[in-house]
């Protein structure tokens, strides 16, 4: 899975949730996004479009993962 594609932090998110059942200590989504934002924001290597893209992937993800464990409401 490429790095900076909304499949590779939706796996991520995922990941963290699974890992959340068995560990001591959990960690939030919230705090996931944030970890990935700032290693977006401070990636040398990335210019400033790669940047918007990683993070506009970063956000999709975090929605849809928002979605999926705790459910959309419906619009009518």
């Amino acid at each position: 899975m490429t790095v900076g594609t909304k499949e590779y932090y939706v796996e991520n998110f995922k990941h963290t949730l699974m890992t959340n059942s068995v560990a001591n200590e959990s960690t939030s989504l919230s705090a996931i996004f944030k970890h990935h934002e700032e290693e977006i924001s401070n990636a040398p290597n990335l210019d400033g479009k790669d940047k918007e893209l990683y993070k506009r992937n970063l956000q999709k993800a975090f929605d849809q993962t928002k979605d999926e464990v705790f459910g959309r409401i419906e619009e009518e």
